[in-house]
């Protein structure tokens, strides 16, 4: 419930009495577990950010495609908790967001499986040019617009972002935004020598 109110109206507009409200129960039960806003947020987003892992981590045991398997994972989350959604946009687009410190240790065990799965697509010379940090800010960057703008792009497009038909265009999308990437990377990787064996040519020639 809390993640609903801080989504909707956001860390400066929610109010502990709207959450105490919603789970039925006093202002004073919730301060007696969390002693102001700031420690309701961070508790908030962190289970969040868990949930999200938790889900990440069990594409682990999916056959097929991880990275795709990762990118669904993740959308069918944030379409589920659209206010989840909206809350992680803010972190990333605040100039100063509220420090997290309990999901510290969660993103980096995201970070490593999905630099895990990343490898297990790209041959030894190719697989460090592209970064898991990267893989991330592109994945949720993309979906979290797609589902926290909404009402915007509804009024302003004329476009439903939620509805069957845009998210499994979205997810579309995603799947080939993945391919492109790798591609991207693996042409940069085997681009390179050539760049190398151009400016040493032209070095030759001056001397």
């Amino acid at each position: 419930m809390a993640i609903d109110v801080f989504g909707e109206a956001g860390y400066a507009g929610a109010r502990i009495d709207e959450v105490a409200r919603r789970v039925g129960i006093r202002r004073p039960s919730i301060l007696y577990h969390f002693p102001d806003k700031q420690s309701l947020y961070s508790a908030a987003v962190g289970d969040v950010v868990r949930d999200i892992v938790d889900q990440v981590l069990a594409t682990q045991d999916q056959p097929g495609e991880r990275l795709e398997a990762i990118a669904d994972a993740w959308i069918d989350f944030v379409i589920a908790r659209p206010n989840a959604a909206r809350v992680l946009l803010r972190q990333m687009i605040d100039a100063n967001p509220i420090s997290i410190r309990s999901t510290e240790a969660p993103v980096r065990a995201l970070l490593t499986s999905i630099q895990s799965a990343i490898d297990e697509r790209m041959d030894d010379e190719t697989k460090k040019t592209v970064d898991a940090s990267e893989f991330v800010l592109i994945l949720s960057s993309t979906s979290l617009v797609w589902v926290a703008s909404r009402s915007a792009i509804e009024g302003a497009l004329g476009l439903d972002t939620l509805s069957p038909r845009s998210i499994q265009r979205h997810r579309r999308t995603l799947h080939r935004l993945i391919r492109q990437l790798l591609t991207a990377a693996d042409d940069t990787a085997t681009s390179r020598p050539r760049r190398r064996g151009a400016s040493a040519l032209k070095r030759k020639k001056k001397r």
